[in-house]
């Protein structure tokens, strides 16, 4: 066992308490915004917690029952909101003008969502190097200026990451890490208690993030390595600052009934569950941590989250059947030159938040947001992480409907847009909600209450009815979504004035895009599918080329077929694509997953002027097809098996790095989604 491992057994007398498999979970069925609550000290949170869980317990049973009828009437309700879009043409050519950009490159060569602001990938560029993470182990090899890149540094790592991701800045490469979890039997010393008749157990998902030195490229170093409670969300860069959004899962304390064997099983059930409440302690549901500082050879662990920086619902668990309740939390650290790297860390949490929240990060804000109310609307929160180390919570809202990804969340000029689909009413239909972040102005200094809120300023509805949305992208003052069921509607919006969103065009053609990047000239590139326009079956995947120059009339100018059996990860993850003089990067390979896996992948080239859309080649590589990264006259072509290199100029191929066999090429990373 490693030593990394050891906090888990350190912390043992905190960890004694689990759930049954036949437990029960919290529900909440308030469509209210959920009031959240810090507080002063750990035992408050605690104490909170515990009155919460075994208040979702006693109306679970309610909740049920409630949410029948609530379906029933909802069913009944066929209307939809009516559009908010302007009707008159002179609304319509007031539009804003098409953001004129190519989308956003980070430095170490990743597709991001903000200026600025790096994301965590699987593979990351200096300019001189490329850092590209394998199964159990960082690879480090050098361009070379005639061939292949060259191998000239290596760190395994101990223990076997099912999810991995990198980011790179001031001679140090960060890794998170997805491990295998941990599970432990939980016993209650008390020979008089009636004992259910198998043993309880609790699971903790693990994670690590790895500093590693790479100051001298042929012998990276680790410098401290960060065990902690949760699974991994994403992480994020904005120079020396970085942000890592983890979720974990609280066990709730409560045993049923038919857990004992005796026709006493009530009473028993009740005994037990009173000694388990009583023997329930913080550690059994907050995120831990344990750091190995290998500078100094010290080891420390505690807690990973301030309790002072935790924020709970007032009155009830907003989680849905089948979930445990869970603390979504931040860590923020300052990896800067004179800093202690992930030695020290800022937090903030929030209690309470459903599985797999959406992450969106700006400069200067982080969002978490996720699915509420039985998935009728979604909670957003945000996080101000303009100090590294003291991030605090903002404040939050509840918007109607659901979420695509993080592209669904914009800010700009210092309002959020979101864009969701509202599943709780036949038919569906979208919408764009803009909030504004308003500052709590009362003169009361009191650290248990979020400083702010966000406050809904304008909304446009009516996108697209009966249908939902498949892609959205926020350029500055425009909007574009598409939604689809049997057609695809490209909507375009006017976002310039934040009380009054418009929607201002509308292109309604078969099939639908996944992806959209927007180009200079008035131009938007999508990758998708086609679709029968009669019945909305998904058929091959396809780039599509839009002139938006007109918002109030958007067009299509070229559709270009990539393989009627053809997959690529552009659909569901935008780190995938690459766009760089005039050619799209689209990585391709067959849609059945096994076949990928054990086929060799391909890069599709596609040639994109203000005319239309040309095939300008095809790049192979070994293995699954997963990132292009150009870079000076050359290009880098990811796979599972390999690096391989190509000239820009004619498309020469210079030969490859191969990755040494380890247990597994085929693992994947973790999706933004």
């Amino acid at each position: 066992m490693t030593r990394s491992r050891l906090w888990m057994i350190a912390l043992a007398p905190l960890l004694a308490v689990g759930v049954l498999a036949t437990q029960h979970f919290a529900l909440g069925q308030s469509s209210d915004p959920v009031a959240l609550r810090g507080f002063e000290s750990c035992a408050a949170l605690h104490d909170h917690y515990v009155k919460l869980s075994l208040q979702s317990v006693q109306e679970e049973e309610y909740a049920e029952e409630q949410a029948a009828e609530e379906a029933v009437a909802d069913q009944s309700d066929s209307g939809f909101p009516q559009s908010g879009a302007a009707e008159d043409s002179s609304a319509r050519d007031e539009a804003a003008a098409v953001a004129a950009d190519e989308g956003e490159v980070s430095e170490t060569g990743t597709n991001v969502q903000e200026r600025g602001v790096d994301e965590s990938d699987i593979i990351k560029t200096d300019g001189t190097h490329f850092y590209i993470l394998r199964p159990q182990s960082l690879l480090i090899a050098e361009i070379s200026e005639e061939g292949p890149l060259v191998e000239v540094g290596r760190i395994d790592f101990r223990e076997l990451g099912h999810r991995q991701e990198l980011l790179i800045g001031n001679d140090a490469a960060i890794v998170v890490r997805q491990l295998d979890g941990v599970e432990a039997a939980i016993e209650i010393d008390d020979e008089d208690l009636p004992k259910p008749h198998h043993p309880l157990t609790y699971y903790r998902e693990q994670a690590e993030i790895l500093e590693i030195d790479i100051s001298d490229t042929t012998s990276p170093r680790l410098v401290r390595e960060l065990n902690l409670d949760g699974r991994f969300l994403s992480a994020r860069l904005v120079g020396d600052d970085l942000r890592v959004a983890m979720q974990h899962s609280s066990v709730i304390p409560w045993i049923s009934p038919w857990a004992f064997d005796t026709w006493t099983r009530h009473r028993d059930a009740e005994r037990y569950g009173e000694a388990l409440v009583a023997a329930f302690k913080l550690g059994h549901w907050f995120p831990l941590f344990g750091l190995q500082d290998h500078s100094d050879s010290s080891f420390s662990y505690g807690y990973a989250v301030d309790c002072g920086q935790t924020f709970a619902p007032e009155d009830r668990l907003p989680t849905r059947w089948g979930e445990l309740p869970s603390t979504a939390f931040m860590l923020s650290f300052d990896i800067g030159e004179d800093a202690d790297g992930i030695g020290a860390w800022g937090s903030v949490a929030v209690l309470g938040m459903a599985t797999n929240p959406t992450v969106y990060a700006s400069r200067d804000s982080l969002y978490l947001a996720a699915p509420h109310n039985w998935w009728r609307d979604t909670a957003i929160h945000r996080f101000d992480i303009s100090d590294p180390l003291e991030p605090s919570y903002f404040g939050g809202a509840i918007v109607t409907g659901q979420l695509l990804s993080q592209w669904s969340l914009s800010e700009h000029d210092g309002y959020l847009r979101v864009a969701a689909t509202d599943w709780s009413k036949w038919p569906t239909v979208s919408s764009v909600t803009v909030l504004e972040a308003v500052a709590d102005e009362s003169d009361e200094d009191d650290s248990t209450k979020p400083t702010g809120s966000l406050q809904e300023v304008g909304r446009v509805t009516g996108l697209g009815a009966t249908e939902s949305i498949f892609a959205v992208r926020f350029a500055g003052d425009v909007g574009y979504v598409v939604t689809f069921r049997q057609v695809d509607p490209l909507y375009v919006l006017d976002l310039s004035d934040p009380a009054d969103p418009k929607q201002v065009g509308e292109l309604k053609i078969p099939g639908f895009s996944r992806y959209l990047h927007p180009l200079s000239g008035g131009l938007l590139f999508g990758v998708g599918r086609d679709a029968d326009p009669q019945t909305g079956w998904e058929r091959g995947l396809q780039a599509t080329l839009f002139d938006v120059s007109d918002p109030a009339n958007p067009t299509q100018i070229a559709v270009l077929p990539l393989g009627d059996d053809a997959y690529s990860p552009v659909e569901h993850d935008h780190r995938a694509f690459r766009y760089q003089d005039g050619v799209a990067w689209i990585p391709v390979g067959p849609n059945d997953y096994w076949l990928r896996q054990n086929h060799d992948g391909a890069f599709f080239g596609v040639r994109v002027t203000s005319e239309g859309l040309s095939h300008e080649s095809t790049l192979r590589v070994h293995g699954e097809a997963r990132r292009a990264i150009p870079h000076g006259e050359r290009i880098h072509l990811l796979g599972s098996e390999e690096i391989r290199t190509y000239t820009l100029d004619n498309y020469a191929d210079l030969g490859a790095l191969s990755f040494a066999p380890e247990w597994d090429n085929r693992w994947l990373p973790v999706s933004p989604e």
